[in-house]
């Protein structure tokens, strides 16, 4: 039985070297069939070396797809200064993209190849390489070799002697393009657009604001339709683009209402209400009326608190606030500007706007934090100062109590193209 077994697996290790074996040999045998047609067309090469060195003054061989030397124009001397390795790569670069493209290495040479082709198939590569030195001599800075054109030239003079596929060249090269075009596309919607758009609403928020606190709304529509211009035409097809500015701009008008004495638990039940319906608004024709509809909203809740005899007083407070959000106030200072006794300015106060003016006075200091962390380059101990904030510590405690993060990191996320050592430390 031992015996048995023995013969079983002696013959099925001879069955597996017969095969790896067969498959060396055919491997061979197909190497040496693309020698075969590449040599059949010496004539052929031997006329492409012949124009290319009377023209640029630069030898062509011809390689096999592993890059090893299989040709060489008749009378040439000395062997490729480049690598098999560096031969190959050329030849797949010239595949990927169509057209031959320059390949440096760690050594002295430059190297491009044009395919050399069988139908779709590659057999190998015309190979032109070059000294850096003869391109770019010492103490220049101007190539004295267009590497562009020669490159092309190598590629057309194969096409010309029917060498290579044109058609499949060309097809690649417009993929390239293709892929070109898509990648400009979308880095064009990742940054201008966004920053065009960032830009204007930076600078057109503050006057749409001011429209809505003195209940202007013929001004506050006009104002923001102007934003409505921009945001649909640099933002072009990118709904969800709109939509962020969309929603940055309602919550800065509720507050803004707030501010004017809305009331917070209603102004905040229909700033929710607003934003889940601008979630379900798939056609850029909805966002407008959408949005002018939010602005009648909130317009509406500050025209009804007109007449109020106390609101007066703390309009009166709130825009002394605003004008002094970088100066050292105190409540009794607000309460002086409204004409108040600081017990009676605090009572109204909280009692109309649900919070402590010096509340309020925070919030507005952190929110013009978060325009200067966004706008400006300025450094975090700057913006603090600008803001009112003497203790840096004290501004990070307070702006984390309002945007739930710290200013560098809201920097981060707004500002992605900060790099570290440029701007903020």
């Amino acid at each position: 039985m031992k015996h048995v077994l023995r013969r079983r697996i002696a013959k099925k290790k001879n069955v597996g070297r017969r095969r790896r074996h067969a498959g060396k040999i055919a491997a061979k045998e197909d190497h040496v069939s693309d020698h075969g047609l590449i040599l059949a067309d010496a004539a052929a090469l031997g006329r492409i070396a012949a124009a290319y060195a009377s023209r640029w003054r630069i030898t062509v061989r011809a390689a096999d797809v592993e890059g090893a030397i299989v040709w060489s124009p008749a009378g040439v001397r000395g062997r490729d200064a480049t690598s098999p390795a560096q031969r190959k790569r050329a030849i797949e670069a010239a595949m990927r993209w169509g057209d031959p493209m320059v390949e440096s290495y760690t050594g002295d040479q430059l190297v491009w190849a044009a395919p050399l082709m069988l139908n779709a198939r590659t057999i190998g590569g015309l190979i032109a390489s070059v000294s850096q030195r003869a391109v770019f001599p010492e103490n220049s800075c101007r190539s004295m070799l267009d590497l562009r054109a020669a490159c092309t030239d190598l590629r057309l003079m194969a096409e010309g002697e029917n060498l290579t596929n044109a058609a499949l060249l060309e097809a690649r090269r417009l993929e390239y393009l293709r892929e070109q075009e898509r990648a400009q596309a979308i880095a064009e919607f990742k940054v201008s657009p966004h920053d065009d758009i960032r830009e204007m609403y930076l600078r057109q928020e503050p006057d749409l604001l001011a429209a809505i606190r003195r209940d202007d709304r013929n001004a506050a529509r006009r104002i923001m339709n102007s934003m409505l211009v921009v945001m649909l035409h640099r933002a072009g097809e990118s709904i969800n683009l709109i939509k962020a500015f969309f929603m940055e701009l309602v919550v800065s008008m509720c507050r803004t209402a707030v501010e004017a004495g809305g009331k917070p638990e209603e102004l905040l039940g229909a700033n929710f209400l607003s934003l889940q319906q601008l979630s379900q608004i798939e056609s850029e024709e909805h966002l407008a009326p959408w949005l002018h509809r939010v602005l009648d909203h909130v317009m509406d809740l500050i025209g009804n608190l007109t007449g109020r005899p106390s609101m007066a007083p703390l309009s009166e407070a709130l825009e002394f606030m605003r004008k002094n959000v970088a100066a050292d106030i105190s409540r009794e200072d607000i309460a002086r500007s409204a004409h108040l006794s600081p017990y009676h300015f605090s009572r109204i106060f909280r009692r109309h706007l649900g919070r402590t003016c010096i509340d309020m006075l925070n919030q507005m200091r952190a929110d013009k934090a978060a325009e200067l962390l966004v706008r400006t380059e300025d450094q975090l101990a700057a913006i603090a100062v600008d803001c009112g904030f003497q203790d840096q510590s004290y501004f990070t405690k307070v702006f984390r109590r309002y945007y739930g993060t710290t200013p560098m990191q809201y920097r981060r996320v707004q500002r992605p193209d900060l790099t570290p050592g440029v701007g903020p430390k």
